[in-house]
């Protein structure tokens, strides 16, 4: 956990100082030791693995969205929920670790829904634009096509 909060920190100052690529890379770094240790971790203190997870997901996402990359914001959304999606279908959780899961994944749907209504327009447009720059890369111009 030492790890995840050194980096949570620094993500947490370099977001302040408005330099949100470094803070993207240093909370994906904390995520992916939130995610390293959180076996151990959960059984240990539950709350804190699961709250470490949850807020490198959602800094991630703030960041995104200060960049104005808003599909990858909401991406951090939905990877959130398939984590906490993932814990839950554990069969060796207790009541008390089942709640607090379903209770951070509630607040993580209820963030998710605020993005959603805050930057629809613009998610929507970037999403239309990724579809037709996927698709113009992948359609092979007909000059090139051997008859």
């Amino acid at each position: 956990m030492q790890d995840w909060e050194r980096l949570t920190r620094q993500a947490n100052r370099a977001f302040s100082n408005h330099a949100y690529s470094d803070a993207v890379d240093l909370n994906q770094k904390a995520l992916l030791e939130a995610e390293r240790s959180f076996d151990e971790d959960f059984y240990l203190d539950a709350e804190s693995a699961v709250a470490a997870a949850a807020v490198s997901f959602l800094n991630i996402a703030e960041s995104y969205t200060a960049l104005g990359d808003f599909v990858s914001a909401n991406t951090q959304f939905e990877k959130a929920v398939n984590f906490l999606q993932a814990i839950i279908a554990r069969p060796d959780m207790d009541d008390e670790q089942r709640s607090l899961v379903m209770r951070t994944a509630t607040h993580i749907r209820f963030e998710w829904e605020l993005f959603t209504q805050s930057y629809s327009r613009a998610l929507s447009a970037q999403s239309r634009a990724l579809i037709q720059t996927l698709s113009n890369a992948v359609s092979i111009p007909s000059s090139m096509v051997r008859h």
